[in-house]
């Protein structure tokens, strides 16, 4: 690549960035492919973080490169920069969504994103429905599946949209970080609205304790909304001190509280957490401990206070979130590289 051709690719450049910055990113390129796919995954990082400025400095150079899929996908990040100014350009997504290969499922998932936000939530499902048939990863399968399923909870369908991010769990581990703690979060909300407040709690405080956490404000309204609902359950609660002071004499002596699990329950956690690939129904763990479903159901409750489902759904995402969290550090070297 010619000293003449590097520098006309940051002729549209602000040229915002420090001068190693751009040495970086041609050191020991000798192709446009090359050079592309460098900004690409810094474009991508600065995506992730909401960095727009970035972004929209990096889109700028990309789109200099003679390659039209190249092009496309600076427009379509460019698209998105106007977008977070809450301006926006469904004609250029049109356009990028008839020529673009690479970045199709991008262009219609935001498309679908500005009928959202006009309100046309029908229009809206049509294009993310469309996305989800062009989807290549699986980041943007459970992102554009999540995505639906949290439109089904903005119309009140927030069991269906459960059951939905239900079914995507034993998937999750495999999205890329921001898409994997985007939904944590959209999974809290929905649990907030079945009143599944500690499930909730855990899932949000994954999505903010992430690096990712300062950049989304959204996920601190949810950690927010979860807080103020526990605080008016506990308000609510009839003061122990006050019953014992008129009916001391009918209550029976507390019982010490015994964190041992009866070793059946603890036989089932084990088998849990040694198959949270796979399906796993009540009967077969009602089963492995000779119990009938109901009395197996009522005492792991009794000693989890969780039923079957919900303890193994949060031994799902503590895995998830402990394999996002190693491979989050990963990627994260790699983007600096």
């Amino acid at each position: 690549m010619s000293k003449q051709t590097e520098s006309n690719l940051f002729i549209l450049s602000s040229f915002k960035q420090p001068r190693g910055f751009y040495q970086h990113l041609l050191s020991g390129i000798t192709t446009y492919e090359g050079l592309a796919t460098r900004i690409l995954k810094q474009i991508e990082a600065a995506h992730s973080f909401r960095q727009v400025e970035r972004v929209r400095e990096l889109a700028r150079i990309l789109i200099n490169i003679p390659i039209r899929e190249y092009q496309l996908t600076a427009q379509y990040y460019l698209v998105w920069c106007k977008c977070r100014e809450l301006d926006y350009h469904s004609e250029i997504l049109e356009r990028i969504i008839e020529q673009s290969q690479t970045c199709k499922t991008r262009a219609l998932f935001s498309r679908g994103a500005f009928e959202w936000y006009k309100g046309n939530n029908e229009a809206a499902l049509y294009f993310y429905s469309e996305a989800l048939g062009t989807s290549s990863t699986i980041s943007e399968y459970i992102d554009l599946s999540r995505t639906i399923a949290v439109l089904k909870g903005t119309e009140g369908f927030h069991r269906s949209a459960i059951r939905d991010l239900d079914n995507l769990l034993p998937v999750i581990k495999y999205a890329e970080p921001r898409v994997y703690y985007d939904f944590l979060n959209s999974y809290a909300v929905e649990l907030v609205q079945e009143h599944r407040l500690s499930e909730a709690h855990d899932a949000s405080l994954g999505a903010v304790s992430s690096p990712f956490g300062r950049f989304y404000p959204e996920w601190q309204e949810t950690r927010s909304e979860i807080r103020s609902r526990q605080k008016r359950r506990s308000t609510i609660a009839i003061p122990l001190t006050l019953v014992k002071g008129e009916y001391e004499e009918l209550l029976e002596p507390e019982a010490p509280e015994d964190t041992t699990h009866d070793l059946r329950i603890q036989t089932v956690i084990d088998f849990m957490n040694t198959n949270l690939e796979r399906r796993v129904d009540l009967n077969e763990l009602a089963n492995l401990v000779n119990l009938s479903k109901s009395h197996f159901s009522h005492l792991f409750k009794a000693q989890t206070n969780l039923s079957p489902g919900q303890y193994l759904i949060r031994l799902r995402m503590e895995k998830a979130r402990h394999l996002l969290a190693t491979s989050f550090l990963r990627s994260s070297k790699s983007w600096h590289q």
